[in-house]
């Protein structure tokens, strides 16, 4: 857990961070997968990237809006099975776009996320999440479900209202900003390409982004391959062109197995599996 004394000097500025009100956690849909694992252990199918373009595809054919062979959509199955970011890109953009021509996307996303926290059966990660928000925390999510505005008690941000925007990067609202679009509104969702071109376009977003990058630390907790998304993978290319002759800050957590890795980011190994994490983050509670 909190053992060398490389992630010991880390883990005292993280709190020295956090107690200035300076720490800026941004939730993965690891916390998501984590809370939500069935009794197996086994993450739930649909909250999984693929698993989620996958229920959106299974969803517009059985209820008789596309057919399964369709040339597109018998694309977007098949580029599921490809394990390059680009094909599972494509996919969504396929699903995404039939949904909405359907005017299907905002059912179908209450389907997949709207009673989610009913499903929730380990809420120790939340617990630590609300526990370090109630301390000076910031809090940012790629993820669409609600699971931290449950847990913590927080209202949604989104990215269309300009004035919460930047409010929250001053520090005069609270909440969870939803970088990627809430189930909430629809409209916000990043899938495909696309979205991701005008998310990484709105100027209020990207500064609010860029601000956390220059002058907080970032704690990237549960996201996984999700930084190489076209937003943030770009984000942190940005940063370290321009922080390249500073010692790095922002800090990726990983488990022991994990060989994810960003050259700007100090990764910070919290154990072997998932259910360790919680324990992890409650070092940068303990005094």
């Amino acid at each position: 857990m909190c053992s060398s004394d490389l992630e010991k000097e880390t883990l005292e500025r993280l709190k020295k961070d956090l107690k200035d009100k300076r720490l800026v956690i941004v939730v993965g849909a690891g916390v998501t997968l984590n809370a939500t694992t069935d009794a197996s252990g086994k993450p739930l199918p649909r909250l999984t990237w693929t698993g989620l373009i996958r229920n959106g595809l299974d969803y517009l054919v059985s209820a008789g809006y596309e057919l399964a062979s369709n040339r597109r959509v018998k694309y977007a199955y098949e580029a599921l099975d490809d394990s390059d970011p680009a094909s599972l890109l494509d996919a969504a953009g396929i699903m995404a776009n039939q949904m909405t021509k359907h005017g299907q996307f905002p059912t179908w996303l209450e389907s997949v996320f709207g009673s989610l926290h009913q499903e929730v059966r380990y809420r120790s990660l939340l617990e630590a999440l609300r526990a370090l928000h109630r301390e000076g925390a910031t809090l940012l999510t790629t993820n669409y479900d609600d699971l931290l505005e449950w847990a913590c008690d927080l209202q949604r941000i989104g990215r269309s209202n300009q004035d919460d925007i930047l409010k929250f990067k001053r520090g005069d609202l609270d909440g969870v900003f939803h970088v990627h679009g809430s189930y909430h509104d629809p409209h916000e969702v990043v899938l495909d390409n696309t979205q991701y071109y005008q998310v990484t376009h709105a100027d209020e977003v990207q500064n609010v982004l860029q601000t956390f990058l220059e002058y907080r630390t970032i704690v990237f907790v549960g996201c996984g391959s999700g930084l190489e998304d076209p937003n943030f993978g770009a984000l942190l290319k940005w940063a370290s062109e321009r922080h390249g002759n500073i010692p790095n800050r922002h800090c990726l957590l990983i488990r022991d197995g994990d060989d994810l890795n960003h050259k700007m980011l100090v990764r910070l190994k919290y154990g072997p599996d998932y259910s360790d994490l919680a324990n992890y983050l409650q070092c940068l509670l303990d005094e």
